[in-house]
């Protein structure tokens, strides 16, 4: 099987920006941000049903069959969260996918055309800014003393000196020192991957129970028997702060971890899913289901299987 081929490096800083940050549904900061809001909302579900079993602990007015649902499916959608976003498959091609792990592992593939000079030209920055300084101080000595004035982006020396400064940090060298041609160390991409390696008990957990159905034997391999909401959340922080890292060291952007809630957020959590004189709706529902059911029988496959 023949190497795959590379493609240019402007085409790989493309393919970087879509899967961090893109619009795409699976991109990387779309899911985490959705794995985030979850998590806020079952936590308030969560502290709900706390204070009705503090209120009655013997008896709590609470649906055991609901918030078992709950819990269950939340966490399952966290577990595939962390699943997703630390696979290790290959960010491009027909089976690519938007990962952190699929990510670094394709920014390291770059790392000996990913020099300083390249990171400040894909970022539209000069790399010597000190003829820009030179116009925005030619700038500043023309404006009327004590008036109110606003300085144009193309007089922006400061957002060049801090990608510098940050690829200095990437490179592990010092700003007397700099190159056009230095390279981010490789410690960087390997540290990125160890942070990211608190999650794979996550997915050997998925990958055991959930993705697939593994037998007693295979699982007898696999030590840990469950997942604490507690991991599921550090796994999440940690993801998160991964993210967020990239996103700045790339693309000068931050990121808020909870975003502030839409107006509409706190309509309705006071009104009950189904009210006291609505029970029946409780009752019919199953029992309507339940009928539908009824009509599910091995007679069908037979007759699947004679109809030819």
């Amino acid at each position: 099987m023949g190497k795959k081929t590379k493609i240019p490096l402007e085409q790989a800083w493309d393919n970087w920006r879509n899967c961090l940050k893109g619009d795409d549904p699976n991109s990387i900061l779309q899911q985490i941000t959705l794995a985030i809001w979850d998590t806020a909302i079952f936590r308030i579900i969560f502290e709900g049903r706390k204070l009705y079993v503090e209120q009655n602990p013997q008896s709590p007015k609470i649906s055991g069959f609901l918030h078992s649902f709950i819990d269950r499916n939340y966490f399952l959608v966290q577990c595939a969260f962390i699943r997703r976003l630390t696979d290790k498959s290959s960010l491009t091609g027909n089976l690519g996918v938007y990962s952190l792990r699929a990510l670094i592992d394709d920014m390291r593939e770059y790392k000996t055309e990913f020099t300083r000079e390249e990171y400040l030209r894909l970022r539209n920055m000069a790399y010597d800014y000190s003829e820009i300084r030179k116009k925005e101080e030619e700038f500043f000595r023309n404006q009327h003393q004590g008036t109110v004035f606003f300085v144009p982006s193309e007089f922006d020396w400061q957002s060049i000196e801090e990608a510098h400064q940050i690829f200095d940090r990437l490179a592990g060298v010092s700003s007397a020192s700099r190159e056009p041609s230095d390279l981010v160390a490789d410690q960087v991409f390997i540290r990125l991957q160890e942070r990211l390696s608190y999650c794979l008990h996550i997915k050997k957990y998925v990958d055991k129970y959930f993705a697939h159905s593994a037998s007693p034997e295979s699982r007898s391999t696999y030590l840990e028997s469950e997942i604490s909401l507690n991991q599921l959340w550090e796994a999440q922080k940690i993801l998160f702060e991964v993210a967020e890292f990239i996103s700045i060291v790339l693309f000068s952007q931050s990121n808020m971890a909870l975003a502030i809630e839409n107006p509409g957020f706190f309509e309705f959590w006071d009104v009950p899913l189904v009210g006291e004189n609505s029970i029946y709706l409780v009752r019919s529902t199953l029992e309507n289901y339940r009928k539908e059911t009824e009509n599910w029988n091995a007679n069908n496959i037979w007759q699947w299987i004679e109809e030819k």
